[in-house]
């Protein structure tokens, strides 16, 4: 006999919840490469300003529409302010990152994020992890020095800026899990552009460059894309369990790929690849470790 959660997960959901989420990983690293593009005249402050100005504005009429109440009385402000601190600078070092580096090598290095979250849930939140998520997490860690090719111990700083976006991610995601139940997820969604609008306003001013109308344009597109990301993940996750959607996170490495061979023409080498090889499949195993023990528990 099916619980009526079985009894929604139909195969139309199902299918539904993997076509958003595969669409999200499209629309995201296309947020990446128009970063990538406007770091050529812009400072990383404007980007990363643009992009939740406008996913904001955007965002606002559909959220005061639907969740009026909900924005106007937000429940644990502390902690929606700190997850809105930590995404804003986990943007900030991975736009940053992506000005000196190709997206394929800075995604690769982003997606410590699982590993960090494992090591996260076990030293912070308390949580159980076993021997087996953590010899994923070193396993991962080795997939990221095969990215890294440190050479006499030489490793370039946009690169660490990239594992630091990565961890910063992964304390995000964590405060994220703690939020999901006192809070809509396009609420959340919400603050955090709020957050990211002041404090990011705080500093554009000394970084700013006057924009052309292309600039514009694309800043305009960057906080769309953001905003359509996010909203298709959040809608795949009310579609399908999280075990079936996370292993498609990666399919955002493969698009970031393309459009960084199409649009820059970078294209990872054969160790790069290796490397973002061992970071998927340890991520991977995390992920799959993880839904294995829910369904013990």
């Amino acid at each position: 006999m099916s619980t009526p959660a079985q009894a929604t997960d139909t195969p139309t959901r199902l299918y539904l919840g993997v076509a958003l989420m595969a669409l999200a990983m499209i629309v995201v690293p296309g947020m990446d490469g128009i970063a990538k593009y406007l770091s050529t005249d812009h400072s990383t402050s404007q980007i990363v300003w643009s992009r939740y100005i406008f996913m904001t504005i955007i965002l606002l009429p559909f959220i005061l529409l639907r969740y009026r109440h909900e924005v106007l009385r937000p429940k644990a402000p502390a902690r929606q302010g700190l997850r809105g601190l930590l995404i804003i600078g986990s943007n900030f070092l991975f736009f940053w990152s992506l000005a000196y580096l190709p997206i394929a090598d800075a995604l690769a290095l982003l997606f410590v994020y699982p590993l960090a979250i494992t090591v996260m849930s076990g030293l912070i939140l308390r949580e159980r992890v076993g021997p087996r998520r953590y010899g994923a997490v070193v396993v991962g860690f080795l997939g990221v020095l095969l990215v890294l090719k440190p050479e006499a111990g030489n490793i370039s700083t946009p690169a660490l800026l990239a594992i630091a976006a990565g961890i910063l991610h992964g304390g995000y995601i964590v405060l994220t899990r703690s939020l999901a139940h006192h809070t809509p997820a396009l609420v959340t969604l919400f603050y955090t552009g709020v957050v990211g609008t002041v404090v990011m306003s705080l500093f554009v001013p000394f970084y700013w460059s006057a924009p052309t109308v292309d600039s514009w344009m694309w800043m305009v597109v960057l906080g769309l894309c953001s905003g359509l990301g996010h909203y298709f993940i959040t809608k795949a996750c009310a579609l399908a369990p999280a075990s079936i959607l996370a292993p498609l996170g990666y399919v955002e490495i493969i698009s970031g790929t393309l459009i960084g061979f199409f649009v820059f023409g970078d294209f990872p080498d054969l160790l790069t690849w290796a490397g973002i090889a061992v970071i998927c499949g340890s991520g991977l195993f995390i992920v799959l470790r993880e839904a294995q023990l829910k369904k013990r528990g």
